[in-house]
């Protein structure tokens, strides 16, 4: 760390997560890092002034060619006209010093407690991702579980409808032997036929005695209420004319 890069910490830890509680500290943390970093970059520039003024006087006694003794007596009078600033820097690097000491006691105990917070928060991030991958494992525990009781719940259902497929196929096939048996009888057979037919026919003379009745009205069924199959052919015409008639109008 030092007094340039430092002011860019802050953005440096953007990416890390905060826990609650820790912002205030992280915040006077940033505070007194930037505070260091002005003092030496003030220190920077009264060093660079004394680099300067020492490069001045080394380039002054080059060109002159001047020891060290003729230095000092040459360069007397400036000095002593400059003793008043040297004092005021002298006084003013003495008091940065202090502040440097300061402030690098301070920075070290500041070093200290961003390491106890980074700890911390590290600490935390260890234990809520164990207790995240303990979450996630009971969940997928949980949920194997429940899709093997699906399962097998899915393999009883699966089982009664094929039994029920296979006991409504033996009763099936029971009825079709039974009216397999029952319509061998000639007799019965003729009987059927001959009642049908006289139905139809009692039907038919029904719609000639009363044509003001419409084809699909209630009246025309069987008292068993079974109609046969020319009958449902008409009624099925008579629909589909009516519903062509209803689609003729509305385009119109």
């Amino acid at each position: 760390m030092n007094g340039i890069n430092g002011g860019n910490m802050p953005a440096a830890m953007v990416g890390l997560p905060t826990p609650a509680g820790h912002q205030a500290e992280l915040n006077y943390i940033y505070g007194m890092v930037e505070e260091l970093s002005r003092q030496l970059a003030q220190n920077q520039r009264a060093l660079e002034d004394v680099v300067v003024g020492v490069g001045r006087v080394r380039g002054r006694a080059r060109a002159q060619s001047l020891g060290n003794e003729e230095l000092i007596n040459a360069s007397a009078d400036e000095i002593k006209s400059q003793e008043p600033n040297l004092d005021l820097l002298v006084s003013a690097l003495t008091e940065a010093l202090e502040k440097v000491r300061f402030s690098r006691d301070a920075n070290a105990a500041l070093l200290s407690q961003y390491a106890t917070v980074v700890s911390t928060m590290l600490k935390q991030f260890h234990d809520y991702k164990a207790r995240y991958v303990a979450d996630v494992a009971a969940w997928h525990r949980s949920y194997r579980a429940q899709l093997a009781e699906a399962r097998a719940e899915n393999s009883r259902l699966r089982e009664q409808i094929w039994e029920m497929q296979a006991h409504a196929g033996a009763a099936n096939e029971t009825v079709r032997c039974f009216r397999a048996k029952y319509d061998e009888d000639v007799s019965r057979w003729e009987r059927r036929v001959d009642a049908r037919a006289a139905r139809q026919e009692l039907r038919f003379w029904k719609r000639m005695a009363m044509p003001h009745l419409p084809g699909d009205d209630p009246y025309w069924s069987d008292d068993d209420d079974l109609i046969d199959p020319a009958e449902k052919v008409r009624l099925e015409d008579i629909k589909r004319t009516m519903a062509e008639q209803q689609l003729a109008a509305a385009a119109a």
